[in-house]
């Protein structure tokens, strides 16, 4: 028959030519196009049949090939339609902006950056005649070489790709076993697809490798694994028109056929790119019957469509610091919903994941980074006893962060102690019973017995920790002793060494400062040191409002810059509290510092966001320039055992209303009596631990 000449419809040499792969596999990418092809010429038949085969380099001196040598050139056939006229027009003729199978006819260009040759034999039925095109794909014109088939009763069709291009070498040194794997997790979803259609299928992948070794995907491979299926939707009111409401699929897959656990995007039916922003498993996990496997989890759904690369292998999803003002439906709102899923299917495997786990515990507890005021490594005691390390176990997930297991191990902690306490309160109970009734049926030796058993449970190691934190706090009150020393017989007075030893300036850190030399429960609040007021922030935040162009005009008259004052301060946003520390020299007057203190609680309280209004100021003047006649006017006492002053309260008002938007109390007292204050408080836990001190 007369030959045909169909012309490109594109210049397809200059599609060729600017085809970028980026940083993807340029060769496992035309292989997955070429079985993507056969898989959709082949999605009509009840059986069907897919062979791979790779012909690798030798290397000099080699007898037989290495299996991890060079793959130069591989084959796909299939047992699918074949090129048909119709198909072959498509081929030869149209770059596609889409096709009803979701590509975009790309894959073949990506054939032709890859390699040199590209080579297609295909056989197919038309009219009940079965016809025969073979033919070099390239990018210049294509001869139509259809003909009737002579000896031919099936189709079939293989696209030879052969003699791959220097830059593409290094992508194809990898086993049989690994490309194997890759088509699998790349054409689970398909697959699987096939299966529920009823449909049998064989995708065989043939290394000639030394002898021929060969890998085979097939209908009872996939039957072996045990799939769950579920959704979830994500409504947003405030999205876009196509994101107010999406679903998304998950395929939950415990299976023997991958090594590993990952997760996947999909999008029209084959893998878009491993998500590897979720926490998963990291070891062989098995379920409550028995069966061992490893986990593979795909994400689906038809919105991901709109965000797929030309490649079809990567998604790029809205991230949260990308997004407009405007609500959209980020990656990492997407991702949320998904790791809370997986963590739900994944629930039974804790016991298997045990080990894990308490590697995990171990490592946070002995690492440096986590020992902040407490030494954590006190709390291995936990994992020595069978019966609570299976407790602990049972509050920490597999993806839990360092921060969370340190946190659960440290409540879990308090637990245990407090269920102690309730045991021995008990025993004490029975005790208070027996004296009443003089009950002589009491087992006094088990009982005995018993609360030796309760006492050992408290915990040695933490005896020994507190031991030397008390010692470290005995440290301390000794260099601010010494300090104090050298001030009264050198009349030079070093406010930051002072400063420091309380609270490192511009630290923002109140957990590691020595406040506790004021009191214990400043630790819990949220310090800021040396902070502009304009720049202090609460859990990331700035506290201070936006302000009118007429209070920065205030704020700022007179070059005062009122919001620029370095300040100290801790903040309890939760309870509506704030503590503003102000540390003079002693040469300093009382009254500016008083006055200085009053001046910023006035400015937070008038300049403070709502949302963290402080309701309690609590504001202490540290300086040693007074005596009991050198009381501050206004509603300042004696505080009685030292010679300090006390305000209990004082209303801070609403500088435009007048309104009392908030209350303020005041202390000034010396640096000699905050460490009298902090020894006799520490004095006492180095009583209780037997520690021996002696006064500086």
């Amino acid at each position: 028959m007369k030959e045909e000449t169909p012309m490109y419809q594109v210049d397809i040499n200059d599609v060729v030519r600017t085809y970028d792969f980026g940083d993807e596999n340029g060769f496992l990418f035309c292989l997955f196009e070429a079985v993507s092809n056969s898989l959709y010429c082949c999605v009509n038949n009840q059986d069907i049949k897919i062979t791979v085969q790779f012909k690798r380099e030798y290397r000099a001196n080699e007898l037989i090939k290495d299996n991890e040598n060079f793959i130069t050139a591989v084959s796909v056939t299939d047992n699918g339609t074949g090129f048909t006229n119709d198909n072959f027009a498509k081929f030869t003729k149209t770059i596609y902006k889409t096709n009803h199978e979701g590509g975009k006819g790309l894959g073949r260009v990506a054939f032709l950056k890859v390699f040199s040759d590209v080579h297609i034999e295909s056989c197919f039925k038309e009219d009940d005649v079965y016809y025969s095109r073979n033919f070099k794909f390239s990018v210049d014109i294509i001869k139509d070489t259809k003909k009737e088939a002579a000896h031919k009763n099936k189709p079939e069709t293989t696209i030879y790709l052969k003699n791959i291009k220097t830059d593409f070498r290094d992508d194809t040194k990898k086993s049989l076993e690994y490309y194997s794997d890759e088509i699998l997790n790349h054409f689970y979803i398909f697959l699987y697809f096939l299966l529920e259609q009823k449909k049998e299928f064989e995708i065989k992948i043939i290394d000639d490798s030394g002898k021929i070794s060969e890998q085979i995907i097939n209908t009872t491979k996939i039957k072996s694994d045990k799939v769950t299926k579920e959704n979830f939707t994500i409504r947003d009111p405030f999205g876009f028109d196509e994101m107010r409401e999406v679903v998304f699929d998950i395929l939950h897959i415990k299976t023997r056929n991958i090594k590993g656990n990952k997760a996947f995007y999909v999008v029209d039916e084959r893998s878009a790119g491993e998500i590897k922003k979720l926490n998963m498993p990291p070891c062989l996990l098995e379920d409550a019957s028995g069966y061992t496997f490893n986990y593979y989890v795909y994400l689906k759904s038809e919105f991901f469509s709109k965000f797929l690369n030309d490649s079809r292998t990567k998604l790029s999803l809205s991230s949260e610091n990308k997004s407009s003002n405007r609500t959209l439906l980020t990656e990492e709102k997407i991702l949320k919903h998904f790791q809370e899923k997986i963590n739900m299917f994944l629930e039974y495997e804790l016991g298997i994941l045990e080990k894990e786990t308490e590697k995990k515990i171990s490592a946070v507890l002995v690492d440096d980074k986590n020992n902040r005021t407490v030494n954590n490594k006190g709390y291995l005691y936990i994992l020595s006893d069978d019966d609570t390390k299976k407790q602990l176990l049972n509050k920490i997930k597999f993806n839990d962060t360092e921060k969370d297991v340190l946190n659960k191990i440290r409540n879990f902690h308090e637990e245990l102690q407090a269920k102690t306490v309730q045991q021995i309160n008990a025993i004490v109970e029975e005790l208070k019973h027996d004296k009443k009734t003089k009950n002589a049926a009491i087992d006094y030796a088990k009982l005995e017995a018993e609360m030796q058993s309760l006492v050992q449970k408290v915990n040695i190691e933490n005896s020994v920790n507190l031991s030397s934190y008390i010692m470290y706090r005995k440290y301390i009150l000794d260099v601010f002793y010494e300090g104090l020393e050298y001030y009264k017989t050198s009349k030079e007075f070093n406010e930051s060494f002072f400063h420091n030893i309380l609270m490192q300036k511009k630290s923002h850190n109140a957990i590691d400062s020595n406040l506790w030399m004021f009191d214990d429960l400043f630790l819990f609040f949220e310090g800021a040191s040396e902070q502009s007021i304009v720049d202090i922030e609460i859990k990331g935040q700035k506290v201070i409002r936006d302000l009118t162009e007429e209070e920065i005009e205030m704020l700022n008259e007179f070059d005062k810059k009122r919001l620029e004052n370095r300040i100290d301060l801790l903040f309890f946003p939760e309870e509506r509290q704030c503590i503003i520390i102000e540390l003079k020299d002693p040469k300093v007057g009382i009254a500016a510092g008083v006055y200085q203190m009053d001046r910023y609680a006035q400015l937070l309280a008038n300049f403070i966001k709502p949302e963290f209004s402080i309701e309690f100021f609590y504001t202490y003047l540290i300086t040693d320039n007074f005596n009991k006649y050198d009381s501050p006017s206004g509603d300042f006492r004696k505080i009685y055992g030292i010679e300090g002053f006390v305000r209990h309260s004082a209303n801070i008002n609403n500088f435009d209303t007048g309104m009392v938007i908030a209350n303020q109390y005041s202390e000034i007292i010396r640096y000699t009596d905050i460490y009298e204050r902090a020894r006799k408080r520490n004095k006492i836990f180095t009583q209780k631990l037997n520690i021996i001190e002696t006064q500086p």
